[in-house]
This record gives structure tokens, C-alpha cells and sequence, in this order.
């Protein structure tokens, strides 16, 4: 299954992130939460969609923008 992962700015002073995932069919999953980096947000996204646990895991892999 193929997912395009979006990583968006949020925030007043944009320096917060969400992600949003949508799927091949079309279906979106939003994070509902806010992370204070980017390379935070690039972890949960991998958690939750693909079940990886990158806590040792520096590079932003096939997710980065």
C-alpha cells in the first residue's frame, strides 16, 4: 500500500508540525497533534503508519519533504 505523507507547519509562529497521511484510496489520517519539530513529527508519522519504533533512528528516512 502506497501512502503520501504531508508534513505542514502549524502554529502562530509556524514552528509547530502535523502530518496528514492519505492513502491509495484516497483516505486521509491526521495526526491531531502538534510537535515542536519536525523530526518529531517525521517519528510519530512512521510509529503510526508504518508501526516503526525510530527512536534510535536520526536520518528522516523515505518521509522527509
Amino acid at each position: 500500500m502506497a501512502v503520501k505523507v504531508q508534513f505542514k507547519p502549524v502554529g502562530r509562529s509556524g514552528h509547530e508540525w502535523i502530518w496528514k497521511a492519505r492513502d491509495e484510496s484516497n483516505t486521509i489520517a491526521i495526526s491531531g497533534q502538534r510537535f515542536d519539530s519536525l523530526s518529531d513529527a517525521v517519528r510519530d508519522a512512521r510509529i503510526q503508519i508504518d508501526g516503526l519504533d525510530t527512536s534510535d533512528d536520526d536520518d528522516d528516512g523515505p518521509f522527509a519533504a
